[in-house]
């Protein structure tokens, strides 16, 4: 198989010889055709929440499915990384976290975090298009990924619109950076329009709204573009297990479509009534795993307090002590969430 062959993107964002007929590589549209139905529309976004730590054995590690699915090819994109320059670039907008946080470095994790792309209209993560980070949100990971996104299924598509928090910074050297680039493509007939979604354009200067809010970009649609900000909200929710697994594991981890994802009447009709019954099953025993551990947890907290917190001599002490509640707050919110 080849790269993202064992992944689906949006079956409703146009895609070339799939859901639209341009048999001659150029969007043969009658004229009163709107061009915004042949214009490819994603949203990028990082997660730091989805951090990864070194293997303890890399030597042993055997990957099945890389690249054959969401994330890239490792190898590809690690060589990629080696010749790219770190170009650290200071905002002239405002002070944005993303621009800044490329400066972070973490020496015990291999993975800081995680970026990519979607459909900005439907939530749908283009496929060989999520890259880890090693050092923060940089430009050099978005790159790849946002690279692997405009080329994927867009033959005879020549216009492309890309929301990003950091659009202003970022989109201004893009092209610069794919040319100067043994492994960065896009189309060379392809129009990149960049947007900020409207929740966070408004953290930029006053000029950044008018330029690149998507109130003003023709052929985007009533939305507000931040459909990212929900696709991480389910992931945030294994990160944690996921944290130490091995990094073909972590990569392939996915989440299994249930019955729970369709409506009664479609699972009677597919004949999945068993397979709800153990669904239900599964979620008892999670929520009963998920009330164990918030026990478990709870009496360490009393343990802290009666012990540690309450013996603290010194505001050192208590800072640590503090420190140990907070963890164990941290550990039974997550839990609960889950409960």
């Amino acid at each position: 198989p080849q790269a993202s062959d064992l992944a689906l993107f949006c079956p409703a964002c146009p895609q070339p010889g799939i859901n639209l007929d341009l048999p001659t590589g150029t969007a043969s549209r009658p004229d009163d055709t709107p061009s915004w139905l042949f214009t490819r529309t994603l949203v990028m976004d990082g997660n730091f929440k989805a951090e990864h730590l070194h293997p303890v054995n890399p030597s042993d590690e055997v990957s099945l499915m890389d690249g054959l699915a969401f994330i890239v090819r490792d190898e590809r994109y690690k060589r990629h990384l080696s010749i790219a320059q770190d170009q650290v670039q200071k905002s002239d907008c405002n002070n944005h976290h993303a621009v800044n946080q490329a400066n972070a470095s973490w020496q015990k994790l291999e993975a800081t975090g995680i970026g990519g792309c979607a459909c900005a209209q439907h939530g749908c993560f283009v496929p060989h298009s999520m890259v880890d980070f090693q050092k923060g949100e940089r430009q050099m990971n978005m790159d790849y990924a946002l690279s692997q996104a405009l080329n994927y299924n867009t033959d005879g598509i020549s216009w492309a619109i890309t929301f990003y928090d950091i659009n202003c910074q970022y989109n201004k050297f893009f092209k610069d950076r794919v040319a100067s680039s043994m492994y960065l493509s896009i189309l060379i007939s392809m129009v990149i329009i960049p947007g900020i979604g409207l929740w966070h354009v408004h953290g930029h200067q006053d000029s950044c709204y008018v330029r690149y809010a998507s109130n003003f970009i023709h052929g985007t649609g009533r939305i507000n573009r931040e459909i990212m900000e929900t696709l991480w909200a389910s992931l945030n929710i294994i990160s944690l297990s996921a944290r130490g697994m091995g990094t073909p594991h972590c990569k392939e981890l996915t989440i299994i479509p249930l019955p729970s994802n369709l409506d009664m009447a479609r699972c009677k009709a597919l004949d999945l009534i068993d397979l709800m019954k153990e669904e239900i099953s599964l979620y008892e025993g999670q929520a009963n795993d998920a009330l164990h551990a918030i026990r478990v947890y709870l009496g360490d907290k009393a343990v802290i307090f009666q012990n540690t917190v309450w013996s603290a001599k010194s505001q050192a002490f208590s800072t640590r002590a503090w420190t140990q509640v907070r963890s164990v707050e941290t550990a039974i919110n997550l839990n609960a969430r889950i409960y």
